[in-house]
């Protein structure tokens, strides 16, 4: 059911976060809006914050764990917003355009760069928040400049101007990615697309249940994963959540989690890890609070 909470735009009511997590955990979302295009993203953005109204731009769902109960605002998906633009050895891809569309559509032009980040699952606008990776592979080593939504005003930051760090960037809490470009070089699509199928082998043993990939940032010199298996982790479960026992550094939801398990799992890895280690270990993933 579609419910109009303004002159403007038409806004689906009461949705599962089930449906819009990767660990299909969580409450559900008072309001779920998705915007057509930039123009109205900044609209809404623009009407919600003068209103006082809470909201959360959401992207994949593959880092975001999502609260139980409702959350009283509306979260704004960026489906929409998925233009994807190649111009020589640049591309532009919108906030909403996933990020394996964009590096399937790279080495069908022979654009290097972007093939190590294969499989994947974030959105533009979340990889770039985040500053997405895996392996050898991080977004901001290929991206130009991001295209984003502050305090009202649509701008551009080069990226250097984004503090980038290992799945960080000094975004502020309130800004919008609209977009980011790349810059790739110029490779055979032939031996593009072997370097992504060596990739995507390598991701063969990840979990195949409802999870959010790795839930802590590594440590310097240290394999967090390999810790919490020495530990004893693998198969520790909190209610419907459990550690994954082909990855000691996922949390899956093997048994209808609610997510209250998988925060509690969390806090008893953290803790055990600070007592026995001596270690402080750091989420990767976002927590949403009602």
């Amino acid at each position: 059911m579609r419910k109009k909470i303004c002159d403007k735009f038409n806004i689906i009511k009461n949705v599962s976060f089930k449906t819009l997590s990767s660990i299909k955990t969580g409450g559900r979302a008072r309001y779920l809006a998705f915007p057509n295009n930039e123009e109205d993203l900044v609209t809404l953005i623009t009407y919600l914050k003068s209103h006082h109204k809470k909201y959360y731009v959401l992207g994949n769902g593959t880092n975001t764990l999502a609260p139980d109960g409702m959350y009283r605002g509306v979260i704004i998906k960026l489906t929409e917003l998925n233009t994807v633009i190649v111009n020589e050895n640049k591309i532009y891809a919108e906030a909403g355009a996933s990020l394996n569309r964009v590096i399937g559509l790279a080495l069908a032009n022979g654009l290097a760069g972007l093939e190590e980040g294969s499989g994947i699952p974030a959105s533009i606008g979340g990889g770039i928040i985040m500053n997405c990776g895996a392996y050898n592979f991080e977004m901001s080593k290929v991206l130009n400049k991001v295209r984003l939504l502050r305090d009202g005003r649509v701008i551009e930051l080069d990226k250097s101007e984004c503090g980038f760090g290992y799945r960080t960037s000094t975004f502020k809490e309130d800004d919008v990615i609209l977009g980011g470009e790349f810059i790739l070089k110029k490779e055979d699509e032939e031996k593009l697309r072997e370097r992504q199928k060596a990739v995507l082998e390598k991701r063969k043993n990840f979990p195949c249940l409802p999870s959010l990939g790795s839930v802590f940032k590594r440590k310097e010199g240290l394999i967090v994963s390999k810790m919490l298996d020495e530990m004893g982790f693998k198969g520790f479960c909190c209610g419907g959540a459990k550690v994954s026992e082909q990855h000691a550094g996922i949390i899956v939801n093997y048994q209808d989690a609610k997510s209250k398990d998988v925060l509690k799992l969390i806090n008893i890895i953290k803790n055990r890890v600070k007592n026995e280690k001596n270690i402080i270990l750091e989420e990767e993933i976002k927590i949403l609070s009602k």
